[in-house]
């Protein structure tokens, strides 16, 4: 199979097996235990957070494990708030986790509003700072923009948003950015922010969010009070074992990850500018992860494309894993896209080790997969 939707999951490294093992089966105590055994699982979840704020520029008692990049998002909105009214401001191409999650916090009261973004989905800086108010008790915006790749200025967005006012939230899901692009929490100046394993090839089900120390923010999940009382419930041991395992071999060779990924996304580019014809790009090279290439075609159904491919053993997406399936238009509209492209907006994401004779497949097979679409939607 010739995979292309690295931004919906990734394979697991192998590597990750033998470590999951160790901690699902042959050191499988609870952390929480009081017997000695326990200790060595509770340690080695230290060694991982430290792990994990040597790599983005936290300290490690401001880390929280969770179930997933969407738990993070969710208890960094709902228990990070303070003021019980204010405005809550999101950019119009969040994750769902995020979109809906502000839309929880408007049906308690809290206003919402959106902050626009240019065709490529990045935010408005301009927008932004039209937006962003005394009142605005909760910002967040994205690193890297799961549907084309855009990548936000988190710093800038963030000092802004801190100069209008000091104790504003400023939460930003890195769930598509950690382990791809520079990170340093301590240079962003935000509040919280979201990681997920399976991401960059760790095992599902795990997640950690970073909430900063002054923040203090409330219980999420009630129960024995793991995660100093943050989010209860025995955490997945095995998987954050396997995660930092990902995590280190994915930092190990993260520049040169990135400078193969550059390559790959202006082939990619290039190609799809040549061939397709009624084509919009909505990944600008200059600003962006290297691991996405989002395109929309004119009189296309995106899903008629990602199921012809399918049967030639290729994937690629038509967008969020979390969105696609309910066929919604918020982020089409957000980027401006005419009606006609509409359903065609179609997302190829990479491994940066994916070899150029499969990439060359797939691109051709796509091709080929437009054609035929577009020839069944002349017969509509």
């Amino acid at each position: 199979m010739i995979y292309l939707d690295n931004a919906a999951t990734t394979r697991m490294f192998e590597e990750c097996l033998d470590e999951y093992k160790k901690w699902a089966i042959d050191c499988y105590y609870n952390p929480s235990a009081l017997y000695a055994q326990s200790l060595e699982p509770l340690n080695m979840m230290h060694k991982v957070k430290a792990n994990i704020a040597k790599k983005i520029g936290c300290l490690p008692e401001e880390l929280y494990f969770v179930a997933s990049g969407s738990e993070a998002d969710n208890l960094s909105l709902l228990c990070t708030i303070k003021p019980k009214k204010g405005k809550v401001l999101i950019s119009s191409v969040e994750h769902s986790a995020i979109a809906n999650t502000a839309q929880r916090l408007k049906d308690l009261g809290y206003e919402l509003e959106f902050v626009n973004v240019d065709r490529y989905g990045r935010v408005d800086i301009n927008d932004f700072k039209s937006k962003m108010t005394k009142d605005t008790v909760l910002v967040s915006i994205m690193l890297v923009c799961n549907e084309t790749g855009a990548l936000n200025p988190i710093k800038e967005l963030c000092s802004l948003a801190k100069r209008v006012n000091p104790s504003v939230v400023f939460h930003c899901d890195g769930v598509q950015g950690f382990g791809k692009v520079p990170v340093n929490l301590k240079n962003f100046g935000v509040d919280a922010f979201s990681i997920s394993s399976h991401k960059i090839h760790g095992p599902k089900g795990v997640g950690v969010v970073f909430v900063k120390k002054d923040i203090h923010p409330r219980t999420f999940i009630y129960g024995g009070g793991q995660e100093d009382n943050i989010r209860s419930a025995t955490e997945n041991v095995p998987g954050i074992a396997a995660f930092n395992v990902a995590m280190d071999k994915t930092f190990e060779t993260i520049a040169q990850d990135y400078s193969k990924a550059k390559e790959i996304q202006k082939y990619v580019y290039d190609f799809v500018s040549k061939n397709f014809e009624d084509c919009i790009i909505n990944t600008n090279l200059e600003e962006s992860s290297p691991y996405i290439i989002s395109f929309s075609l004119k009189n296309v159904r995106g899903e008629g494309v990602v199921h012809y491919l399918e049967s030639r053993d290729i994937v690629i997406g038509t967008g969020s894993a979390c969105s696609a399936k309910k066929g919604l238009k918020r982020i089409p509209l957000a980027l401006g896209l005419d009606s006609a492209y509409h359903d065609g907006m179609l997302r190829i994401s990479y491994d940066a080790n994916i070899n150029k004779e499969d990439l060359n497949t797939a691109l051709n097979a796509l091709k080929e997969a437009i054609k035929v679409e577009r020839e069944l939607h002349k017969h509509e």
